[in-house]
């Protein structure tokens, strides 16, 4: 157990907090997410204050997305020109959400508007996720079965009835190869930014399905272009909860050291898969943080009469956070022998980088 001098009279499982930030990296760098979505709300089931946890998830995912941006922009993942025009969105948007959240912090509700506003949102973009990937991992499947090559996944209906909206100026961004309205990158960038401000996250979970969905850019291209304007949306949102004292360095920094480590492995792994297996894994490790979220909020609002709640948010919490960490290192020694011409389960194959889909 550890204290910290900002939270007196709290202990922390300090092994429980470097598993999270060793698996929360890994997650990090497979899927191009900051990675607060899950950290934020493991934080406040290890004992820290809400907004609290917010603060110091954000000072996490500042340090955590130059590790992974620095592996992406050598893999040529990074859009520069979108990653600005989400940055300045952005921005503006979580400024508005930290002002929010300290709203809620003045009238006591804290803990009930994150975990609240964090529960839905996770429900909302997993659930969606799981149903895309699931759909496209089985056409994969079927082409695979007929001994064809899966073609690249194809711009989706929204995204092509998007492009259509020529409202100037019209931006073409060169890594994505597309051509797009800014005013429905600026857009999206401020909604998420007011989400990420409230959530204590960089937007990453968000960020990536709407780059994918909603714009049409490619999967590893949203995943590297998002971990680069997170660098710069969360400083900012680190420097506003900073000023609120919603910051614990010190954790942040522990956190930092082990995902560090995952965060190498995880954008390696993206080298040997399909663009479909991260959407896949990602939407899972969405609804498991969402089900660890809905336990710990029922906690907060039932109090003592739900006790049980708090020990059943900790298992799911993190024995979620375990899962997902088997799946993509499952996934990547698969990987590797399916390259070296070993036999690997049917299901996963379509997983597999021989074409990307």
């Amino acid at each position: 157990m550890i204290t910290f001098p900002m939270l007196p009279g709290i202990e922390i499982n300090l092994f429980l907090l470097v598993f999270t930030g060793l698996g929360t990296g890994l997650i990090s760098g497979f899927a191009g997410v900051g990675g607060g979505f899950l950290m934020t709300p493991a934080l406040i089931i290890l004992g820290f204050p809400a907004n609290i946890a917010v603060g110091t998830s954000l000072a996490w995912v500042a340090g955590n997305s130059v590790v992974g941006a620095i592996r992406h922009g050598r893999m040529g993942n990074i859009d520069i020109k979108l990653g600005l025009v989400m940055i300045l969105s952005l921005m503006s948007g979580m400024e508005i959400g930290v002002r929010i959240l300290n709203r809620a912090k003045g009238i006591g509700l804290v803990d009930e508007s994150v975990l609240s506003v964090s529960l839905v949102v996770l429900l909302v973009v997993g659930t969606y996720m799981v149903y895309e990937s699931v759909r496209r991992k089985r056409q994969i499947e079927e082409l695979l079965r007929r001994g064809e090559k899966a073609p690249p996944l194809g711009i989706s209906s929204i995204a092509q009835k998007l492009h259509r909206l020529r409202v100037h100026p019209v931006v073409h961004l060169t890594a994505a190869n597309i051509s797009v309205s800014l005013w429905i990158i600026v857009t999206a960038g401020f909604c998420i930014g007011i989400l990420a401000g409230v959530m204590g996250i960089g937007g990453g979970f968000i960020t990536v399905p709407t780059l994918v969905y909603l714009v049409g850019v490619p999967s590893f291209v949203a995943a590297g272009t998002n971990l680069f304007q997170v660098i710069f949306a969360s400083s900012y949102g680190v420097v506003r909860h900073s000023m609120s004292g919603n910051v614990v360095i010190l954790a942040s920094f522990i956190i930092l050291i082990a995902s560090s480590i995952g965060v190498q492995l995880g954008v390696l792994t993206t080298r040997y898969v399909r663009a479909v297996s991260v959407r896949y894994i990602l939407g899972i490790c969405v609804l498991l943080a969402a089900v660890g979220v809905a336990l710990k909020l029922s906690g907060v609002v039932l109090g003592e009469s739900a006790a049980w709640t708090g020990t059943a948010s900790v298992i799911v919490t993190f024995g979620g956070l375990g899962v997902s960490v088997a799946m993509i290192v499952s996934l990547f020694i698969l990987s590797i022998r399916h390259r070296r011409g070993g036999g690997i389960p049917s299901w996963v194959r379509s997983l597999m980088s021989d074409t990307i889909g």
